[in-house]
């Protein structure tokens, strides 16, 4: 992505955090037996499009793998896809551990806890959880990310900066909104619940 256009990007970026906000409720619908609005006002969760653009601009791409703008040449694509994704998992595992800390601290409440996963680093992360959402990401890095980009960036600019304005103020404005009531509440903030236990797919699970 020569010249980042910041439209296309943000438009990507919108993308991930509906993208992740759809994720998280395929895996609680699965292995808690619910869904819930993630303690947003929107279906937009924002830190998973910052975490994107953070993990391009510390990794690039599996294609266009760099170190922080340094190229790293490896001819390799096997090994150098598992380096991304080693990279990928372990940026996963600290930005959980830091996030979860650090609401823990303000908030004063556990977001989520992982404590009865095998291979669980704190009750904030865990091996098997970090590796399955490095392996999305890495697949959506490597397929997805360039694609997504050009499309968005082939719009009319003049018009598209009206949509992404009001985008991004929607997902920075609930997110803004959202962590101020968790830090006045001391909890979640629960505007909607769908139960899934009585799904196949939960009963399948065996959780």
């Amino acid at each position: 992505m020569k010249g980042i256009n910041v439209i296309a990007l943000c438009m990507v970026v919108t993308f991930v955090s509906f993208l992740g906000f759809v994720v998280e409720n395929i895996w609680l619908a699965v292995t808690k037996g619910y869904m819930d609005n993630r303690s947003m006002c929107f279906p937009f969760l924002l830190g998973y499009g910052i975490a994107m653009i953070l993990i391009y601009f510390i990794f690039g791409t599996p294609s266009n793998m760099w170190f922080f703008g340094r190229p790293l040449k490896m001819r390799s694509r096997i090994k150098r896809v598992l380096i991304y994704f080693l990279g990928v998992m372990f940026c996963i595992c600290v930005g959980e551990i830091v996030l979860g800390t650090l609401v823990e601290r303000v908030c004063g409440f556990c977001w989520w806890d992982y404590s009865k996963l095998p291979m669980h680093i704190t009750q904030y992360t865990s091996i098997p959880t970090a590796a399955m959402f490095a392996i999305l990401v890495t697949i959506f890095m490597d397929k997805c990310l360039g694609p997504m980009y050009n499309y968005f960036a082939r719009f009319n600019t003049g018009k598209m900066e009206y949509v992404v304005v009001a985008l991004m103020s929607i997902m920075v404005g609930d997110f803004v909104y959202s962590a101020y009531k968790m830090y006045k509440t001391g909890g979640l903030v629960r505007r909607w619940r769908i139960e899934t236990k009585e799904r196949r797919l939960y009963k399948r699970s065996g959780a």
